[in-house]
């Protein structure tokens, strides 16, 4: 259990310095294989405790058999947990809203293996404080808790999924965005661009707004470095608080 710990604390230290490392001016820095190597390392750290409290490695998670080792655990460990799983929550809202790049993936991404990682090692510990108290003295599975353990979870859950689903984001390639501002900052409907994001096959451009005489201006450069791409570029209205509206295709 101790392995267990001392491998979910490193996960938790490896992903504050992923999410530090995209904060910093001109990150983030750390190459993908440091994040390969963080989620295989959570993974393992993750997964070996959930046998150790649920008796498998991918089986369901007994939310009864959580509470115990709640209640056994010391009052500031409790505190962190919950200070922990608030941090990864705003950090995720605040990584996931608006004008997203790299970067913010990246940090929502470490945030939230920052949580599992911590949620880990507190449970491996509350194990291990389990353990060692004689078996008198350790405190009954109690399945009301669980069920509302398991309301909690599923509520969060259905909360983060609504979130994603419906408040408005765009993603932004930092290369593509800084390349078409370079190429094209002589042309007027540059001050308008947002966002551009070219991968997995697309072209989109993400403008603030639809103004035909902008629209005109931006096919007009985007054209032959849609014929470069070998695909012609989709121009979006995006203002940040409503989803994104197709303008047009060039």
């Amino acid at each position: 259990m101790r392995k267990l710990i001392a491998g979910s604390l490193a996960g938790f230290g490896l992903s504050l310095l992923m999410v530090l490392d995209t904060l910093l001016p001109g990150g983030p820095r750390l190459p993908l294989a440091a994040a390969v190597v963080l989620f295989a390392l959570v993974f393992v750290c993750f997964i070996g405790v959930m046998r150790a409290v649920g008796g498998s490695y991918f089986g369901h998670l007994p939310m009864s058999r959580v509470w115990p080792l709640v209640r056994v655990l010391p009052p500031a460990v409790k505190a962190a947990g919950a200070v922990l799983l608030a941090a990864t929550i705003v950090n995720y809202a605040t990584a996931a809203v608006g004008v997203t790049d790299e970067a913010d993936f990246q940090r929502a991404f470490a945030g939230i293996l920052s949580w599992l990682s911590a949620g880990a090692a507190i449970l491996a510990y509350g194990v291990m404080r389990m353990e060692r108290m004689p078996a008198e003295a350790r405190p009954a599975e109690s399945a009301v808790a669980g069920r509302w353990w398991k309301f909690g979870s599923l509520a969060l859950g259905a909360a983060m999924i609504a979130f994603w689903v419906l408040i408005p984001r765009v993603s932004d390639e930092r290369a593509t965005h800084e390349l078409l501002q370079t190429r094209y900052q002589g042309s007027g409907w540059v001050s308008h661009l947002v966002a551009a994001d070219t991968s997995h096959g697309t072209f989109f451009v993400y403008l603030d707004s639809a103004d035909p005489v902008v629209f005109g201006e931006a096919c007009d450069s985007l054209r032959p470095y849609g014929d470069e791409l070998g695909r012609p570029a989709d121009l979006y209205l995006f203002d940040g608080v409503h989803q994104p509206s197709r303008i047009g295709s060039c």
